[in-house]
Parts: structure tokens; C-alpha cells; sequence
């Protein structure tokens, strides 16, 4: 027998535990990158010179 004509066994492609932790780290990831986005637009909405944004940035008071 050749490794040419050799049985080769195949099966379905199955989540395993790092699919899973992927998974879980992936959303966890989106969340934060989420609350961060809230929170910046509602600190750069609080600044009296602009109306806000995803991408306003916001200037440290001056001392």
C-alpha cells in the first residue's frame, strides 16, 4: 500500500476549547471597545465647544 491510495480519516470540523475562549475574548473585547466609545462622546458632548463624536478629542483643562 502506497501513501498515495492510504485510508485517510476525516472528520468534521468541531468547536474546541480555544474556539470557545476566542470566542468569549473576542466579545468581551467589542464590549469595552464599546463602552469606551460611549464614554468618550459623552465626555467630549460635556465640552461647551464642540457637540461630540466617536473620534472628538478632548483637551486637558488648562491649570
Amino acid at each position: 500500500m502506497s501513501q498515495f491510495n492510504a485510508p485517510v480519516r476525516r472528520t468534521g470540523a468541531s468547536l474546541d476549547v480555544y474556539t470557545g475562549l476566542l470566542s468569549v475574548a473576542l466579545i468581551v473585547l467589542a464590549a469595552g471597545v464599546f463602552l469606551m466609545v460611549t464614554k468618550n462622546i459623552e465626555h467630549s458632548a460635556a465640552d461647551a465647544r464642540s457637540d461630540g463624536g466617536m473620534f472628538q478629542l478632548v483637551e486637558s483643562p488648562r491649570r
